[in-house]
């Protein structure tokens, strides 16, 4: 029987073995099968198959019939799913009730690095949603459907959301800023990496650096310099947007052309 490695993977975080993950999937849509007959579905070995059924009846996720010889069928599916999400919510409500009573010390004002997007979006999230007052965000169009419904919903509930957005896409709610072009030069000057921020109360910020062909990292921080700089990094761009829709179309070009722009924009300054 061939079985979808992520199932297994799925079922293991879950709390099953290997061996447990493997000998239900092994089960179900089955009628009663015998041990041997488990164990060479999902490819158990003989020495362990029937320690592997015990744990499994103990977890409460097969049925054993003691005839002779004793038949195993699997616990449908629905109802195992649904007592493991009655568990797993019962004790993240456990588990936060206790730890919300414990003392905080927090020093504020240090840095924190972070790498992998499994990472930083948490982070952004954490932040998003923590605001309570002002956010102020820069997102690209391949960070939006994970940033995106964040600030969204910050903006739901009255917080004053203002995000420069480097791409085509749109957002409900938010105040946006169209930096598509911005975008553009800046994706060409950086070599595909894309800068992604979060400042939330100007008091807690995400600094993120995507890449088409770098690591994912970012920095979070309660450092009231660095949420400062960020702020006022997003409200240049779009401030700097502003005045170039503003300017005719030659005097744009006449301005691309003084030694001080040429100098800022060169690929050395990225």
């Amino acid at each position: 029987m061939t079985v979808d490695p992520e199932l297994i993977n799925t079922l293991t975080r879950l709390g099953f073995s290997q061996y447990e993950a493997q000998a239900y999937i092994a089960l179900v849509g089955r009628g009663a099968l015998t041990g041997a007959e488990v164990g060479r579905g999902a490819g158990v070995p003989p020495s362990k198959i029937y320690e592997t059924l015990g744990r499994l009846e103990s977890k409460g996720a097969v049925l054993v019939n003691r005839s002779e010889p004793v038949r195993y069928s699997a616990v449908p599916h629905a109802d195992l799913l649904a007592v493991a999400r009655s568990r797993f919510d019962a004790d993240v409500f456990a588990a936060k009730e206790k730890l919300d009573h414990l003392p905080v010390q927090e020093e504020l004002g240090l840095v924190w690095s972070l790498r992998s997007r499994q990472t930083i979006v948490p982070a952004f999230a954490r932040v998003t949603a923590g605001a309570e007052r002002r956010i102020f965000a820069g997102i690209w169009d391949e960070e939006m459907d994970e940033i995106g419904p964040l600030l969204e919903q910050a903006a739901a509930r009255g917080v004053d959301t203002h995000v420069a957005i480097y791409g085509k896409r749109t957002l409900v709610g938010p105040r946006t800023y169209d930096l598509s072009e911005c975008g553009a030069s800046a994706r060409l000057r950086l070599s595909g990496r894309r800068l992604a921020v979060v400042v939330a109360d100007d008091s807690e910020t995400v600094v993120a650096e995507f890449g088409d062909r770098t690591p994912d990292q970012a920095v979070l921080t309660t450092n009231a310099v660095t949420c400062l700089l960020a702020v006022e990094y997003i409200k240049a761009d779009v401030s700097g947007r502003l005045l170039i829709n503003a300017l005719s179309a030659s005097e744009y070009q006449r301005l691309l052309a003084t030694p001080d722009m040429r100098a800022i924009l060169s690929p050395g300054a990225g």
